[in-house]
């Protein structure tokens, strides 16, 4: 970015005066460096449309920069990076492929139902459409999921059987997965 330009050429020491020349001057087109930042964080790590505008205007993009990059570097990728259960002859979209990166990434850490995942993908900026598909082809085993969930409420405190459903099921499981999962862990 502009000011990214700045901040790198004061670091390597010229003066602030010099840097602001260099980046005026160097007849850089902003948009199409928003678009190569796009795209190389795209290759490194799953964002959402969103979520990649803040990161580029974090680094410096205006938002008008920021919105072109992402909106080229989503439209150019060709739909081959790697993804769970990607042996469907369907296209996907980037949203849809970086969503499903990071419902893997999240059911890694930490067990989700699959509405509570959905809400967790809808909430870093991916589409409900993009947060459904990840859910759907993320390739998890829900009463697994509800079994670790129930593990570590048990970990940290009691609970009857019934309460223990009923706090699986607010967190989105289904009776059935929350009752398994109970059973699944002792009761």
């Amino acid at each position: 970015s502009y000011s990214g330009l700045i901040d790198q050429l004061e670091y390597e020491g010229y003066t602030a005066e010099e840097a602001e020349y260099a980046a005026k001057n160097c007849d850089a087109d902003w948009k199409e460096q928003a678009v190569l930042s796009a795209k190389q964080y795209l290759k490194t790590m799953p964002f959402s449309k969103d979520g990649l505008i803040e990161q580029l205007e974090y680094e410096g993009y205006t938002h008008e920069q920021a919105v072109y990059g992402a909106e080229q570097a989503y439209s150019s990728a060709s739909g081959t990076s790697a993804s769970a259960n990607s042996s469907s002859s369907v296209s996907t979209t980037v949203g849809e492929q970086n969503a499903l990166q990071s419902a893997l990434q999240y059911l890694n850490s930490m067990p989700f139902s699959y509405t509570g995942l959905i809400e967790q993908l809808k909430y870093e900026g991916y589409s409900d459409s993009e947060a459904k598909y990840a859910a759907d082809n993320c390739g998890a085993d829900w009463k697994e999921q509800a079994v670790k969930s129930a593990k570590q409420y048990l970990d940290i405190m009691s609970f009857s059987r019934q309460s223990l459903i009923d706090q699986l099921e607010y967190e989105g499981y289904t009776y059935d997965q929350a009752s398994y999962a109970a059973t699944q862990n002792g009761y």
